[in-house]
């Protein structure tokens, strides 16, 4: 195979995987909403509800420290502080949507029990917050001043600092990823003592669409030179 051919395979593989890197990053949530939708109309076999799988595993696990905050954000449910902040159509249902949340935000109330995971990630943004103000700023800077002979050097080291909180906000939503991925494990030991085989099967597929929205964070902000990927925030 001649070094042309090799290019253009090499090229359009390379496309490919951009495409398919893009429709994660702009389509992952849609496709979490959809499952959300479907799995709140599925209801569990138990008669057991929301409220009181919450007490169970409060008094079992949190000495019955967690306290329950209601929203009216549909899917805004997250937990903070020894709070489970849960919303109306959350706590009203005994669906597998409905639980395999609650499990999951449980299950980041157990890594807060269990150690600082949490606090450093909160610590982390909003440091990460307060540099990313300067990112643009940098970059206009550090370009400008490579026009300049006297300044290059400085327009290089400028330009460096915008890469390097560049890729600390990248790091940050894969430590992200690993927080959330960790707390989906210990959802799936919470759900195991309440849901059947069929039921579990249903819950951890949610909970890899639910992960994968993170995913598609990152890849929005990886992807970005590409003009397709959907805006996102840096470090939220």
């Amino acid at each position: 195979m001649s070094i042309t051919w090799i290019i253009i395979i090499s090229v359009i593989a390379f496309a490919v995987l951009i495409c398919f890197l893009l429709a994660v990053a702009n389509f992952s949530y849609e496709r979490f909403m959809t499952r959300y939708k479907e799995l709140d109309q599925v209801y569990i076999k138990s008669n057991l509800m929301p409220y009181d799988f919450v007490n169970v595993i409060n008094k079992k696990y949190f000495s019955g420290k967690l306290q329950i905050v209601q929203i009216s954000a549909v899917a805004g449910d997250a937990y903070g502080r020894e709070k489970l902040f849960l919303s109306t159509s959350t706590l009203s249902k005994n669906s597998i949507a409905s639980f395999t949340i609650i499990a999951h935000e449980i299950g980041h109330a157990k890594q807060d029990k269990e150690g600082n995971k949490l606090k450093r990630l909160s610590f982390m943004r909003k440091f990460g917050r307060f540099i990313g103000f300067f990112m643009t700023p940098l970059l206009i800077v550090g370009a400008v001043m490579l026009f300049i002979d006297n300044l290059r050097t400085i327009g290089y080291v400028l330009l460096g600092s915008a890469g390097l909180i560049f890729i600390l906000a990248l790091l940050l939503k894969l430590i992200t990823i690993s927080i959330e991925k960790d707390a989906s494990q210990k959802a799936i030991e919470f759900l195991e003592e309440i849901l059947d085989e069929i039921e579990m099967k249903r819950a951890k597929r949610f909970l890899k669409d639910a992960r994968l929205t993170y995913w598609a964070d990152f890849l929005k902000i990886a992807l970005f030179w590409t003009a397709l990927s959907k805006k996102t925030k840096l470090f939220n």
